[in-house]
């Protein structure tokens, strides 16, 4: 057992300690940990994070470990800390509309919970319901559900949150309106685990509709479906998603994509009824399906697991009305992928947000790819962020995010955001380098 293993044993029973080679599985963006450390209780969490700070130790806060690969390589990871065996169901009030759950326990579990009072928890992000509380929050990646209900930011009532330096901060409450003045809470979430591990969340809850409805709009190629889902995405209507789908060219049958606008509706049967009708009035044409109940939630089940199996995913974003320039903007990287190998490249955007996610199946490495991959995606950073949009590399392979970083520069944001991590994490132990500062 290693230095760093053999003295947090001491601290916690050997059952919770792994090194040697069942670390690797653990690793973060290829960066294998000296040891991960699954804590029981809050308590063992703010120990764990004092040591840590005292012996200047690297760590990074893992959840059950579904997010490694993806952001910015860590500088260093002496210590992963994984919440798997922090995964109860704390507290579930219907009448007040809120569920509390440690970080480890899954969306998919929260889920089932809620739906016997038929209520739901509105967060779809990629990977679905196998994605725990507290790295959906960590990470802070929104689905397309974010048009109807918001991102994971806005379903977060409260928060208990362990500081680099072992403090526990009670964040939030169980109420909307829960504080004055500066919201600390709404920092935590998208901090990459660089502001402290989160043990548990309060998260609001939702009524169920009586209808789940999807329509399907074709259109001719991948611009006129982005220019349709745009003007969907502007409709005065309750829409709870308005997604762009572009399917890699062998998804298609070989030949060209067959894009899609997918757009579901939660509402009552009649607002549903009324919502199509415009829909397809400012379309010009009719759906060319209709999926309801399951079938409409397995459609949107299928987007959230649209990046798994991708060698390379990035986020494209510009202001929403501009979508279809942002999917013009795709084709100047046809040549990043092998067109050989799996489905290719394929995309999906939030219609309402103007995000855009580019998914390639697998990088073309030919000699000086990484490099090659670099300059282009740089130079396709400089210019969206010149128009006030950003380039982020949700995943990719560590030689390339190496070379690129997934985050664009802060600017004058960086010292704000520097001031924040040292407050937090005075030792600057906790998850260095996996953010821009």
């Amino acid at each position: 057992m290693n230095p760093v293993a053999d003295l947090l044993s001491q601290r916690l029973s050997m059952a919770q300690v792994v090194d040697g080679f069942e670390t690797e599985r653990w690793a973060i963006c290829g960066r294998v940990p000296q040891a991960v450390v699954f804590p029981e209780s809050e308590e063992q969490v703010a120990e764990i994070l004092s040591l840590s700070s005292e012996e200047g130790w690297h760590c990074v806060p893992g959840g059950r470990g579904s997010w490694l690969q993806g952001g910015q390589p860590p500088e260093g990871v002496d210590v992963l800390l994984s919440s798997e065996r922090m995964n109860e169901i704390s507290a579930y009030e219907p009448a007040d509309l809120f569920i509390e759950a440690q970080a480890g326990a899954l969306l998919g579990d929260l889920q089932r919970a809620t739906s016997e009072c038929r209520q739901w928890l509105a967060l779809d992000p990629p990977g679905g319901g196998r994605g725990s509380v507290g790295a959906t929050l960590a990470v802070g990646t929104a689905g397309p559900l974010e048009a109807g209900f918001g991102s994971p930011r806005d379903q977060l009532l409260g928060a208990t949150l362990v500081t680099g330096d072992g403090r526990v901060l009670g964040l939030g409450g169980r109420v909307v309106k829960n504080v004055a003045g500066f919201d600390i809470l709404k920092l935590v979430v998208g901090s990459w685990g660089t502001l402290g591990m989160i043990t548990s969340a309060t998260l609001r809850v939702h009524p169920t509709a009586s209808m789940d409805r999807t329509l399907l709009f074709g259109a001719p190629d991948p611009g006129a479906s982005a220019a349709l889902a745009s003007r969907f995405a502007q409709a005065p209507l309750p829409l709870a998603a308005v997604e762009l789908l572009v399917p890699g060219d062998e998804e298609s049958g070989g030949g060209a994509s067959r894009p899609l606008v997918a757009v579901r509706i939660l509402e009552s049967e009649d607002a549903a009824d009324e919502a199509e009708r415009l829909l397809a009035e400012r379309a010009g044409v009719a759906p060319v399906q209709r999926l309801e109940g399951e079938h409409s939630a397995a459609i949107f089940a299928n987007v959230g697991a649209m990046e798994e199996g991708s060698d390379l995913v990035l986020r494209l974003s510009l202001l929403p009305a501009r979508l279809p320039e942002l999917v013009e903007i795709t084709s100047q990287l046809g040549g990043l992928y092998d067109p050989s190998a799996g489905w290719g490249m394929r995309l999906a955007a939030h219609a309402h947000s103007g995000v855009l996610r580019v998914m390639i199946a697998k990088m073309n490495r030919g000699e000086g790819w990484a490099d090659g991959a670099k300059d282009l995606l740089s130079d396709l950073r400089r210019s969206l962020e010149a128009e006030g949009g950003s380039l982020v590399v949700s995943q990719g392979p560590p030689e390339l995010v190496g070379l690129l970083s997934a985050w664009g520069e802060l600017g004058p944001a960086g010292s704000f955001t520097a001031g924040i991590q040292a407050a937090f994490d005075p030792a600057s132990v906790l998850a260095r380098g996996r953010m821009p500062q």
